[in-house]
C-alpha cells in the first residue's frame, strides 16, 4: 500500500503565523502572514512576505513542518516528487501487467486496452519529465552563479582583511555568513543535481515492452542412444593349421 501523506491543518500551522519560513536548505525564504484553509480545516495555501513589502501566495501541499520550523519546499523539488511516485506506480502496474497476461490470467482484448491507459499514461509523463529537467537544469545554473558570487566575495574579503581594510570583527563576522551561504547553496545544488541524474536515465525504454505472443516451439528429438547406433560390423577368421 502507498504511503498516504495527510495535509497540515490549520490547527497544526497556525502558530507559525508571524513567524519565519525556512527552505529545506536552512535559508530564510520569508515570513508567514496568512493563513488558507477548507472546511475540513486542511491547509491549501500560505501567504508570505519576502521582503520589501512584497508577498506571494503558496500552494498549502509545498509546506511541511519540521521540529520547530516550518518549511517551505521549492516546486522543482515537489513536482520531481510527484514524478517519481506516478512513474513508479505506472511502471509497477506494467510489469503486473504483463505477467498476468503471460500466463493467460488476463484475456488479450482488456490486456490491450489496459495496456494502452497504462501507455498513454508514460507519455503523458514523458512531457512532464522534460519540463522538470528544464527547470532543474536553470535552477543548477542560478546555484553554480550564486557559488561562484560567494566565492568571490570570500576572496576579496581574505584581501582586504590581509591588507588591513577590513578589522577582524567585521572580517568573521562577513565570513560565517558566507561560509553559511556556501553550504546551503552546495547542498541544494548537489540535490538538484541527484535528481536530474535520476530524471535523465529515465525513458521510454524504462518501461516494460509488451510481451512478444508465445509460439509453441516443438521438442526437439532425442538423440538416439548408444545402444540403438549401428556397430561397424567385424568380420572373424579362424584359422585352423593343417
Amino acid at each position: 500500500m502507498e504511503n498516504m501523506i495527510m495535509p497540515i491543518t490549520l490547527e497544526q500551522i497556525r502558530r507559525f503565523l508571524g513567524r519565519p519560513l525556512q527552505d529545506p536548505y536552512g535559508r530564510t525564504f520569508g515570513k508567514v502572514v496568512g493563513i488558507n484553509a477548507n472546511l475540513k480545516d486542511e491547509v491549501t495555501g500560505v501567504g508570505i512576505e519576502v521582503g520589501n513589502g512584497e508577498f506571494v501566495q503558496c500552494p498549502g501541499d509545498r509546506v511541511t513542518i519540521s521540529a520547530d520550523t516550518l518549511v517551505l519546499a521549492p516546486t522543482w523539488k515537489v513536482e520531481a516528487e510527484e514524478f517519481r511516485k506516478e512513474f513508479d506506480v505506472v511502471t509497477r502496474r506494467l510489469k503486473a501487467l504483463d505477467e498476468l497476461f503471460s500466463v493467460g490470467d488476463i484475456q488479450k482484448d482488456v490486456y490491450e486496452d489496459m495496456r494502452k491507459q497504462h501507455e498513454d499514461a508514460i507519455n503523458e509523463l514523458k512531457s512532464k519529465r522534460k519540463s522538470i529537467l528544464d527547470t532543474l537544469s536553470q535552477r543548477s545554473s542560478t546555484l553554480n552563479t550564486q557559488l561562484r558570487q560567494l566565492q568571490t566575495h570570500l576572496a576579496g574579503n581574505k584581501m582586504f582583511h590581509a591588507s588591513g581594510e577590513f578589522d577582524d570583527q567585521s572580517y568573521k563576522a562577513v565570513s560565517d555568513a558566507i561560509d553559511t551561504g556556501l553550504v546551503r547553496a552546495m547542498a541544494e545544488r548537489k540535490e538538484v543535481d541527484s535528481i536530474f541524474g535520476y530524471l535523465s536515465k529515465l525513458d521510454s525504454s524504462s518501461t516494460n515492452p509488451a510481451p512478444a505472443t508465445q509460439t509453441p516451439v516443438a521438442a526437439p528429438s532425442p538423440a538416439p542412444s548408444a545402444a540403438s547406433q549401428p556397430k561397424d560390423q567385424v568380420m572373424v577368421l579362424h584359422v585352423r593349421e593343417t
